[in-house]
């Protein structure tokens, strides 16, 4: 057994050493948004809304169901809050005033945004639960655990018709330790922020442009001088001399090493449509696995950089000045914004 263990831990040291060895190169690349925005230069973050259908255990006393109150405002602050300072973060977008937004809505009017996101928490639940146990002495003692769930929903509509461009629906759930008071339970919110962290990530990737960094292993050949010497100018940092080194040797020699680290080395320069001739060249030479597959990821990366052109194209064109007024009377924007759900008019 203890050989055994020996030899697996070995082969962990052995591995981790081979894995730190390697040598990357890595480059910065924007992606596209996963949602179309229609060329949206400016977004509304508007506050979001906690639905009716909250289950929780209702605590004894006036101050516990005004803390409860409190909880959920801090949940949806949290996500509204944070939602803008990652769209800001990423520069792409220019942020509204929610509040001019929602007047707007209020009024029936467009608001002064090319698009507004609506969030909403729905199936909230939290839930204190408790058991007994028995300590070394047979005393009984009373542990409680809390335990929240509920669902977040993000909703995008275009300002000046109202009608929805998407959404994004998740879960956020999270349960406490055990304690033996109940006032020592942790809020709901620490419970699901790394939940609620993840939405806003992916929420903000959804409706922006965000950069993204990539890394690339390149290929050893200890036995050739000429690839050790390109490898150790990668490994310096100096990716001019160690690509002007590959490309020559894949050119002479047909080396397919050589070409496949050229055409990493393009791509984390963000040489792409190079990298993809290089490397289909390459694998044309020798159709290997791993060549395939850094054909599909470059592919990938390509299509990623023409949906970007795309979506920027878009946004460059709409302007106020130069677009026509696709702004909806207000009752057809009435109509439209209730038909989504989102937004519920007040009854005169």
């Amino acid at each position: 057994m203890k050989k055994t263990f020996a030899f697996v831990l070995s082969a962990f040291i052995l591995l981790a050493l081979f894995a730190a060895c390697t040598t990357t190169v890595s480059g910065e690349f924007e992606r596209p948004a996963g949602l179309d925005m229609n060329g949206a230069r400016s977004v509304a973050v508007l506050d979001f809304r906690v639905q009716d259908n909250w289950k929780h255990d209702i605590w004894n006393g006036r101050n516990n169901y005004y803390r409860k109150e409190r909880e959920k405002e801090q949940i949806a602050d949290y996500l509204a809050t944070n939602l803008q300072k990652r769209i800001a973060k990423e520069g792409y977008l220019s942020l509204a005033s929610p509040i001019e937004a929602e007047k707007a809505l209020l009024n029936r009017s467009t608001p002064p945004c090319d698009a507004y996101v609506s969030g909403s928490i729905t199936n909230y639940e939290d839930r204190i639960e408790h058991r007994v146990k028995e300590d070394d002495d047979g005393k009984e003692r009373v542990f409680y655990t809390r335990r929240v769930s509920f669902t977040i929903t993000y909703s995008i509509l275009d300002a000046a018709s109202g009608k929805e461009l998407g959404y994004k629906k998740f879960n956020a759930s999270g349960s406490s330790y055990e304690s033996e008071r109940r006032r020592d339970l942790p809020d709901p919110i620490s419970l699901v922020r790394s939940d609620l962290d993840r939405s806003l990530r992916e929420m903000t990737r959804y409706i922006s442009p965000y950069k993204e960094r990539e890394y690339y292993s390149l290929i050893k050949d200890k036995k050739n001088p000429t690839m050790e010497k390109a490898y150790k100018l990668a490994s310096d940092g100096d990716l001019s001399q160690a690509l002007g080194i590959y490309s020559e040797y894949f050119e002479a020699s047909g080396s397919y090493k050589a070409g496949y680290n050229a055409a990493m080395i393009l791509q984390a320069q963000g040489k792409l449509d190079e990298a993809k001739k290089l490397l289909d060249d390459v694998y044309q030479r020798n159709p290997d696995g791993k060549i395939k597959n850094a054909l599909r990821n470059l592919n990938s990366e390509l299509d990623y950089a023409d949906r970007l052109k795309i979506q920027k194209g878009l946004r460059e064109s709409r302007s106020k000045k130069d677009s026509p007024d696709y702004s909806a009377s207000p009752d057809q924007y009435e109509e439209s914004i209730q038909d989504s759900g989102l937004i519920t008019f007040p009854t005169e």
